[in-house]
């Protein structure tokens, strides 16, 4: 608990937006569901985050900045 791992759903401000997105394993991904595997590169971002960490992902479209705000 408190940590992202395989099976959180992880609560984020994107881009001041609120975004819920389940990590799962490869064969459950499903990104249309937010469900996205722990080996995408942002499930490998959020993996063994806390609440309160930001981080940066860099895009086709730039860079997006994420800050979790719950961890379920």
């Amino acid at each position: 608990k408190g940590i992202v791992g395989v099976g959180s759903t992880v609560v984020v401000h994107v881009e001041g937006d609120k975004e819920d997105y389940q990590i799962v394993g490869e064969p459950e991904a499903d990104p249309l569901n937010k469900k996205i595997s722990h080996k995408s590169p942002l499930g490998t971002l959020l993996v063994g985050k806390k609440i309160g960490d930001t981080f940066d992902l860099e895009t086709a479209i730039g860079k997006v900045s994420y800050k979790i705000v719950e961890i379920k």
